[in-house]
């Protein structure tokens, strides 16, 4: 009712010209367009004003995102690059870059990506204080990572995400996905608190996602894994070891001081190494980090997650492997409702600080080729001692 009565508006105008005409076609298309499901309507009103006069920017724009809502993804892409033809706009650019990383053949993925943060950045340029074209790099960079597995693009995604909310143009802070893929950055980054708190502000603009599910299952994570570590996995005895037994006990790198669990300070050890023997992987629903249960000499037990690798590293590292960490940066992961339950975690941003069996991770681990060349090797010479290659 209150569209048929915007279009009787719109037939009372001046439609004289052929600039009137298409602009009267285009209000009634952008009518027809407010509804949240594709409609005929606004299709041919849009289509009709495109064709009284090309230049209509607005007309191009809306024409596309009735396209999208069609699901004609091909068809909505033409609209926007009809539009840029028209005139560069901020619009056309980071509706282009949602059709661009959504439609397209599977072997030129990669490649549509970062085309795809291209433009959601053009559009920025046009407009930096706009927080929708903000929240479309962010979603670019989260898509992205799931190609990459690179934490380049999650720091992408992480600034991109921050940027809509603060916006004062079109601000993406009521937007309930916004929180949402940010929570699960904040997941896929252990920082398992600032997760939940995302979670439970998503839910709060929108009780149908499924926060609740994510808070539970990070409960429920951190709890059992701090269980295992103090358990020590619920190995004793011969069995713990056997497994100490595999560990060198003399082995150097360059310029690195080797230490043990204990003797990590919070943060970054960017002058030390740590050694230990692989006891068991962990299992998560997502795939970054990849992250194992690691004993150093003194049979303490903590987390290891690794960064920037594939999730088939699981496959290459086994059970009773030794594995030395360059640089290890050592944090405790929590959640408030379970404050008692606390787990040691050390992370490898950099999976060229990481060493197993004397070896470098091999090329294919690492999450993008872009990587740098030089590797973390190390060799036990004839004395027990570890060299480093570099």
């Amino acid at each position: 009712k209150f569209i048929s009565q915007i279009c009787k508006k719109v037939d009372l105008m001046d439609q004289k010209t052929a600039a009137q005409k298409a602009m009267s076609a285009c209000w009634k298309g952008r009518a027809y367009g407010s509804l949240p499901e594709y409609t005929a309507e606004a299709e041919e009103h849009l289509t009709k004003a495109i064709k009284l006069e090309p230049g209509l920017v607005e007309a191009w724009n809306c024409l596309g995102t009735e396209y999208w809502k069609k699901k004609d993804l091909k068809a909505a892409g033409d609209c926007f690059r009809g539009a840029l033809e028209q005139k560069e706009n901020k619009v056309s650019l980071r509706k282009l870059s949602m059709v661009i990383r959504n439609f397209g053949e599977e072997d030129t993925k990669r490649s549509r990506l970062s085309e795809s943060i291209k433009l959601a950045k053009k559009a920025i340029a046009l407009d930096v204080k706009d927080g929708e074209s903000w929240y479309i790099l962010g979603n670019a960079y989260m898509m992205t990572f799931f190609t990459t597995f690179a934490t380049s693009d999650l720091e992408g995604c992480l600034k991109a995400y921050e940027a809509a909310e603060k916006s004062t143009v079109d601000s993406a802070n009521k937007k309930p996905d916004l929180y949402y893929n940010r929570a699960n950055v904040y997941k896929y980054y252990e920082n398992f608190q600032k997760a939940i708190d995302g979670y439970k502000k998503a839910i709060a603009l929108d009780p149908q996602l499924p926060g609740q599910d994510q808070i539970d299952n990070i409960n429920r994570f951190v709890t059992k894994l701090a269980k295992l570590v103090a358990t020590r996995n619920g190995i004793k005895g011969k069995k713990l070891a056997k497994l100490a037994s595999v560990i060198p006990d003399n082995c150097q790198i360059k310029n690195s001081r080797r230490v043990e669990l204990n003797e990590l300070e919070n943060g970054g050890n960017s002058d030390s190494f740590l050694v230990g023997v692989i006891v068991s992987p962990v299992t998560r629903p997502e795939s970054v980090p990849v992250s194992f249960i690691v004993m150093d000499k003194n049979a303490n037990m903590f987390v290891l997650s690794i960064y920037d690798v594939v999730s088939s590293l699981r496959e290459y590292i086994k059970i009773g492997d030794v594995v030395y960490v360059n640089r290890p940066n050592l944090s405790r992961k929590s959640v408030n409702e379970f404050k008692e339950r606390v787990y040691p975690c050390v992370t490898v941003s950099n999976p060229v600080n990481i060493s197993v069996n004397g070896n470098a991770l091999p090329k294919e681990a690492f999450a993008k080729p872009s990587v740098r060349v030089e590797t973390f090797s190390t060799a036990l010479t004839k004395e027990g001692k570890l060299t480093n290659s570099n």
